[in-house]
């Protein structure tokens, strides 16, 4: 049988002669898997084992470790044999041996155990175990447990430990001897089944469980019952103890064993503890968000969260609505039937929380959303059911509810009986206004006066409402209706001011004309009245309907558009806007102001302008190609350019001389238009007549006139304000290229005036150095070359300093405006000679050249010459550096700060690393925390925990100027840590903010989430104008507060026009759901304003974009998409171009498309790209071009350079048929304000132009090309860049660069600033080198170590990653020098913690500022005894070294010296402030490790 014994059943070895058998023939036996019908029986098993009995122990010993299948049924009962044989006949003293029991279940039953039956576990419990051996038993069958079945493990429990453990025979049946808490316990007496036991079987098996102490080893399930046993939760923080316990993904299941276990029994449990259960719901449920389906909603409302709703707090209505938010109507339904069932647990807050929330879902965003749009069911019934047991609302309330265009059609869905039944309620007619509202929206009205009995109270309201529309009926049976029955039981209650004889509006139309007429005509002097009298009779008269009174098109008596002239006529003069507008909408009024009589009514008035402005509006909206000849002349100047359209030339010069006269501000479309009218007959006489208006000539028509017509009206057209680049430069290129203008002078600079945008850049390399230094004296051409691109800029500064390179000659050439065209290379060597200082102080600089002469110009010495540092510029105050600063004294150095606290358009620009050296030079000053000396921006990175309690308000209030957008990424915390702070100064314990919070909070509430947006005072919309930015959910907290109708602004049934000036730059960021409650009319009107606003603040072209895909968008909600190919709107022509608003109109892209020919984009492209934003439009501006030049294989340079954003649409296919020779062409598509470029074109364009010979990459081409598309040129290419192009261009940011383009620019950079390779550097090669330090060398970085140049953190953190590394604790301390305390704050960022965990720890240590993570060093536990000299003497001599040591080292020693003192004031006599956030703490901690350090030292040294 050898090795065939798994053939074999159970039975035929049994009975098989087993003499010969060994014991690794029988451990094959048992390995055998046998199923169950060979797996034989136990009484089979014991005869073949109790034969084999002589070599079982030692078979046992052989399957020690191998791992038998528990499924196997032959494992089971080869087990129990095993009792029955070496167990049944155990002596009760042997039984607890540990040695035997180690021996039989950690070695010989271990294979077996996994498939523990009952019946072993029950005989082998009755052997008299003791704590030890039971325990040892249970540890081992943990072990296994992973293999067992759940049956296998449930008998563990039922038939071994549950058994074991409510025994009675023993002091000790809990086996709790030598237990130290209840998770002890567990683990030694459940083990790993203890997630096995029921919660109330683990209190029976021992008493004296502590839950609380085993949590980490419950169940969920367990934890759930745990928490639905009454008594063993008190507290909201052991509800979220308990909870920790359970994942997010078990949240579930948890609350499906806890909220029926506790219904019915809510009361058994505290408040505080089902509130905190109700928390956690909110908090990790995730029930608010749209992914969480509504029929989980519903199963955790139906199944989980009504037991939770007893007590409700006031703070949980929100979030349980929040859950509700957007969810199918039924679910919301059943969330206020859950909280009705609660009602009379609540409190009345919590009762007036949930009315409010039941208003605001039935408000909105989608109003009514369960009630449909199913009018046949009654409305008042619908909000019955909707607020159940809760407060029904009152009558302003019921109407508010109401969506403005569904009001009508909601009050007439209440049958009459329901309106009785609304108005008999106690106090629900709060507002006699909104009981007419009601009665006016309501058909039924004469039934309901008829059939329903009114309390008395109403009675007269209703009267006074109803009374009106009585009086206004015309209909015969209708008036009989209101007087003979609606009225009957009213009669009572009327007032004589109500019936008398001056109710005018009782009177008939043919009346009034008449009496009108007569008043006109008589003017007694007797009478009692003035004209004045009779207007205010006529305007009450006029206005007291909702559309022009009078007047009735199909009614032979009232179909006169003369209405003016009969209905007011001579009283005319006293019309004002405000009153003309009450007589009827513009679309009602509209008709009657075409006609001529009327006209002739201002013709002879001397009227209000924004009247006439008004009506003449009105003219044109009634009909647009009304001819503006007949209008008076100031009316002339208000009406819209298409009507000018029309004229002809000779009615256009006829017109002009009074339009340029009369209107002080014309409209730049009715310049185009009359310019237009000329079409390609513009002489220099038509250019004349135009004057300023040729601003309205197109690109196109320009370059169609003759150069000596142009050169004839030069006088004329270099006064004209509002070129654009494509005008001026079509102009010039016709002066110059037909020989008619010579460009050489400062002379002829000045002769061209407001053309000078338009002059090439190759143009002022030709004219010599001489003329353009005494052209930069002249203020005019000086004003006009500041309007010109960039690059002519650079090129004119460029000429005037190869005359001179000297740098005070330079500063003394260049004009104060251009001082920013100057290389940074050429502002060094400054002298302090007081003319020098003064030159610099008033030009205007960048700020990467006034890092490299502050160190001259701050010095104490230079500010004395200028009177005090406050009378240094903003512009020099911006070049503050650590580096710069390095070897002026403090003193100094606190004067300078001070000087930057400026405000308003003075305010000194910083940025994050300037301020933080700032920062670290003044904190440990005693009056750091007088706030009110410090720029509002460094307060940004102030200590927190040293603000003393009592001064947070005034320290937030001081920071309210700041600019919270100037934190980097890497200190992005602190935003946060700032916020928390001032929550806890402020008492701020919720997301409503007070006018007081939002007036101490300032700027910081441009950092706020949206839900505090929404929920706080209106005031908080002042504060967010000021926003540099406002992200997408800021935006929509602010449309959520405005919609709400509490702010200024109104409901937004009343927004108009001035509603969306008022609101400043918030339009910017606001969504097409906004833009949707102003019609296009009003939209039109804002934009013509707003847009003129956002040029004059150079916002972002993004920005427009964005705000105009919104407004398009909120267009298109309220029309149809055209899907045709023929032009409906308009064709568009360099009129409907040059409005302030194009493309508005044209928001059907289809339109825009079909309208748009490529005609008009060749002769407008610069009007176009100006004005048009949206990608998809400009791409087929694009698409047009190509198509007018598609005759041609190239498109001419001349139109290149005017493509502006249309160009980063192009393909790479497209920008081959570019013309890009000339460096003006290179600029202006490589200007950064039209949008980013595609790497890849970017590179296509730089290689088409360095293509030409000729061009190189100069100094004029990197500052135009910009570092970030430098960066997209190969390796090869940046070689070629020389040492002069690199020093004479702008610093370039080249963060995006990859790492060989890095090296290879810096190694350009290092040898043009350089020089050498000299072992040390100075401070301003370094300065000049610095944007390229993201490829510097290892040797260059250690060269600066001596070099004291103070590297800031950005810098540091940008370098190569292999350089830092191989930097040691020193070197960067050398390094950062003065900003070596930031390195703190940056210890999170992947580069820093690489070098620190590369870092002896003892050597970090050193640095005195708190970074931990380093290497251990195994010698610092070693105590030497030379550092047990006096602590009185350590502190003297650190409190010596701190009078010059650096900002960093001072603020150490401080601390140093304030704890080690030993007296008094080492404990502040004011509490100081617990400060939030990294930042802040690792400041705190810096103080605070110094102090421990002392101690630690103090302590060796006692020893």
């Amino acid at each position: 049988m050898s090795g065939r014994f798994c053939e074999f059943s159970v039975e035929e070895l049994a009975c098989a002669s087993l003499s010969a058998l060994k014991a690794q023939d029988l451990a094959e036996m048992l390995k055998c898997n046998r199923s169950s019908s060979s797996s034989g029986s136990r009484p089979v098993w014991k005869l073949l084992l109790s034969k084999a009995s002589l070599v079982l122990d030692e078979a046992l010993d052989l399957l020690t470790n191998t791992t038998l299948n528990p499924k196997n049924p032959a494992v089971s009962l080869v087990l129990n044999a095993i009792r029955e044989i070496r167990f049944d006949n155990i002596s009760l003293s042997s039984i607890n041996d540990p040695a035997l029991i180690q021996l039989w279940f950690n070695r010989r039953l271990l294979p077996f155990l996994s498939a523990v039956s009952p019946d072993f576990l029950s005989c082998f419990i009755t052997k008299g175990l003791n704590c030890n051996t039971y325990q040892y038993i249970v540890q081992t069958l943990t072990r296994l447990q992973p293999n067992m079945t759940l049956a296998t493990q449930m008998s563990v429990y039922t038939h071994f430990i549950k058994i074991f453990l409510t025994r009675n025979n023993t002091a000790d049946p809990s086996c709790s001897s030598n237990i130290n808490n209840s998770a002890q316990w567990l683990q030694r007496n459940l083990g790993g089944f203890s997630v096995l036991v029921p919660f109330s079987d683990i209190r029976m098996l021992y008493p004296s469980f502590s839950a609380m102490e085993a949590l980490s080893q419950l169940s969920v399930r367990q934890l759930a019952h745990l928490s639905s046993t009454p008594g063993q939760l008190t507290s909201a923080q052991q509800v979220n103890m308990v909870l920790n316990h359970v994942p997010n993904r078990l949240l579930t299941a948890f609350f499906d064993d806890y909220s029926p276990a506790i219904m019915g029994h809510e009361n058994m449990f505290p408040s505080p503890v089902r509130s905190a259960m109700l928390q956690a719901v909110f908090d990790r449920a995730n029930l608010s968000n749209p992914s969480v389906s509504d029929q989980d909603v519903l199963r955790w409302l139906r199944n989980r969260l009504q037991p939770l709703l007893f007590n409700l707090s006031p703070s949980h209505v929100a979030p349980f609505f929040g859950i509700l938010t957007g969810r199918n109507c039924s679910t919301e339904q059943q969330g206020v039937e859950d909280l009705n069932l609660t009602i009379s647990t609540l409190s009345g807050d919590t009762l007036k929380q949930i009315h409010n929330h039941i208003t605001e879902t039935l408000k909105g965003p989608e109003p009514l959303r369960c009630y449909g749009d199913n009018y046949n069911h009654s409305f008042y019934s619908f909000v019955e059911r909707s607020f159940l047991g809760f407060q029904f609302p009152n009558l302003t309330a019921f109407l508010s509810l109401m969506p403005h265009d569904r009001m009508h059609l909601l009050v007439n869905s209440i049958p009459v009986s329901d309106v009785g039944d609304f108005l008999r309620r106690p106090d629900v007619v709060d507002n006699n206004a909104e009981l007419c509202v009601l009665y006016q929206n309501y058909n039924l009205i004469q039934m309901l006066l008829q059939k329903e009995s009114l309390p008395e109270v109403v009675r007269l309201p209703t009267l006074e409402c109803v009374w009106p529309i009585a009086l206004s009926s015309s209909n015969g049976p209708d008036v009989e209706m209101w007087f003979s029955k609606s009225l009957t039981r009213f009669y009572p209650l009327l007032r004589k001011d109500m019936i008398g004889p001056n109710v005018t509006h009782n009177a008939s139309c043919l009346v009034f004309q008449q009496l009108v007429k007569f008043l006109g005509e008589h003017n007694s002097t007797a009478a009692d009245f003035t004209r004045k009298d009779v207007f205010m009779t006529i305007r009450d008269y006029l206005n007291s309907d909702t559309v022009p009174r009078c007047y009735n098109n199909s009614n032979p008596e009232l179909n006169s558009t003369a209405w003016f002239a009969e209905y007011i006529g001579p009283f005319m003069p006293f019309l004002t806007l405000e009153v003309l507008q009450t007589f009827g909408s513009a679309e009602a009024l509209q008709v009657f102001t075409v006609n001529l009589e009327n006209i002739a009514l201002l013709n002879h008035s001397v009227l209000p302008q924004n009247l006439t402005d008004y009506y003449t509006q009105l003219v044109y909206q009634e009909d647009s190609n009304f001819n503006p000849l007949l209008l008076p002349l100031l009316c002339r100047c208000v009406a819209p350019a298409l009507a000018f359209s029309q004229l002809t030339a000779n009615q256009s010069m006829m017109l002009l001389p009074d339009l340029t006269r009369l209107c002080a501000d014309l409209d730049p479309q009715v310049a185009a238009a009359l310019a237009g009218n000329f079409g390609d007959k513009i002489d220099a006489s038509a250019i004349a007549t135009l004057g300023n208006e040729s601003v309205g000539i197109s690109t196109g028509q320009i370059t169609r006139i003759n150069p000596q017509d142009l050169f004839k009206a030069l006088g004329t057209l270099r006064l004209v304000m509002g070129w654009n680049e494509g005008q001026a430069r079509a102009i010039i290129q016709a002066l110059m290229s037909s020989g008619m203008m010579q460009i050489n002078s400062s002379s002829s600079l000045f002769m061209l005036g407001s053309l000078i945008v338009g002059v090439p850049t190759k143009v002022f390399k030709g004219i010599s150095i001489s003329q353009l230094l005494t052209a930069s004296k002249n203020t005019s051409v000086l004003a006009q070359l500041m309007l010109a691109p960039p690059i002519v800029q650079q090129t004119f500064v460029t000429q005037i300093i190869s005359v001179n390179t000297n740098s005070e000659q330079i500063i003394q050439n260049i004009p104060d405006e251009l001082a920013t065209e100057i290389p940074r290379s050429l502002l060094l060597g400054f002298s302090n000679n007081t003319s020098v200082l003064t030159t610099i102080n008033k030009k205007k600089w960048k700020r990467q050249q006034a890092e490299l002469f502050f160190s001259v110009i701050a010095a104490e010495t230079a500010t004395a010459q200028l009177g005090t540092p406050n009378n240094l510029s903003s512009s020099v105050l911006q070049g503050f550096t650590c580096t710069g600063v390095r070897t002026i004294q403090r003193v100094q150095i606190k004067r300078l700060v001070r000087a930057c606290r400026r405000r308003g358009r003075n305010k000194v620009k910083l940025v994050e690393t300037q301020l933080t050296c700032m920062y670290n030079y003044i904190r440990v000053d005693p009056d750091a925390t007088n706030f009110t000396l410090y720029p509002p921006d460094m307060l940004l990175y102030y200590d927190y925990s040293l603000v003393p309690q009592a001064s947070c308000r005034s320290y937030f209030e001081q920071l309210a100027d700041a600019d919270f957008s100037v934190f980097s990424s890497a200190l992005s915390y602190k935003r946060t840590d700032l916020f928390d702070n001032a929550r806890s100064c402020l008492g701020i314990t919720n997301t409503s903010l007070t006018g007081d919070n939002i007036l101490v909070l300032g700027n910081m509430c441009c950092t706020l989430d949206g839900s505090y947006i929404q929920n706080s005072d209106p005031s908080i919309l002042e504060k967010l104008k000021n926003c540099p930015e406002i992200t997408d959910a800021q935006a929509a907290a602010v449309e959520t507060l405005l919609s709400s109708g509490n702010t200024q602004c109104g409901a937004p049934s009343t927004w108009n026009e001035q509603t969306l000036r008022d609101l400043g730059m918030l339009p910017l960021y606001l969504k097409s759901t906004f833009y949707k409650n102003f019609d296009k009319k009003t939209k039109r009107m804002f934009l013509k304003f707003f847009l003129k606003v956002l040029r004059n603040n150079k916002v972002d072209r993004w920005k427009r974009r964005s705000m105009k895909r919104e407004i398009r968008r909120s267009n298109r909600m309220k029309s149809k998409r055209s899907i045709g190919s023929e032009c409906t709107v308009g064709e568009i022509t360099q009129v409907t171009i040059s409005a302030e608003t194009f493309p508005f109109d044209y928001d059907d892209i289809n339109q825009f498309n079909c309208c748009l020919t490529a005609k008009t984009v060749q002769d407008n492209l610069d009007a176009i790209t100006e004005k048009v934003d949206q990608e998809e439009y400009l791409q087929i501006v694009l698409s047009k071009l190509q198509e007018a030049y598609a005759a041609n294989s190239s498109i001419p340079e001349s139109q290149v350079q005017l493509l502006g954003p249309a160009s980063r649409l192009a393909t790479a296919e497209y920008i081959n048929k570019w013309i890009i020779t000339q460096i003006d062409t290179l600029a202006a598509l490589m200007d950064l304000s039209d949008g980013e470029w595609d790497p890849n074109l970017a590179k296509d364009i730089i290689t088409k132009y360095l293509s030409t010979e000729g061009n190189t990459l100069g100094s004029a081409e990197l500052n135009a090309i910009g570092g970030p598309n430098l960066c997209s040129l190969d390796a090869d290419v940046l070689k070629n860049i020389s040492q002069q192009s690199l020093r004479d261009a702008d610093a370039l940011n080249v963060s995006n660069c990859t790492k060989e383009k890095k090296q290879e620019l810096f190694t350009i950079a290092r040898q043009a600033f350089s020089g050498d390779t000299r072992s040390t550097v100075s401070v301003s090669s370094y300065q000049l080198v610095q944007p390229y330090m993201g490829g510097a060398t290892s040797d260059y970085v250690k060269s600066l170590v001596a070099a004291n140049v103070s590297m800031d953190l950005p810098t540091f953190t940008n370098m190569d990653e292999n350089v830092v590394l191989n930097l040691t604790v020193s070197d960067v301390q050398g390094l950062l020098g003065t900003n070596l305390a930031d390195l703190k704050s940056y210890e999170n960022q992947t580069l820093v913690q690489s070098w620190v965990s590369r870092q002896s720890q003892t050597e970090l240590d050193t640095l005195g500022i708190g970074l931990k993570g380093g290497r251990v060093d195994p010698t610092t536990s070693t105590v030497t005894t030379t550092a047990s000299s006096s602590s009185g003497t350590t502190i003297n001599s650190t409190a010596t070294t701190a009078a010059t040591a650096s900002p960093a080292s001072t603020a150490a020693t401080s601390a140093t010296t304030t704890a080690g003192s030993g007296s008094s004031s080492s404990t502040s006599a004011s509490s100081t402030t617990t400060g939030n956030g990294n930042g802040i703490r690792a400041d705190a901690g810096f103080s605070l490790l110094v102090l421990l350090a002392l101690l630690i030292t103090s302590q060796h040294a006692i020893m």
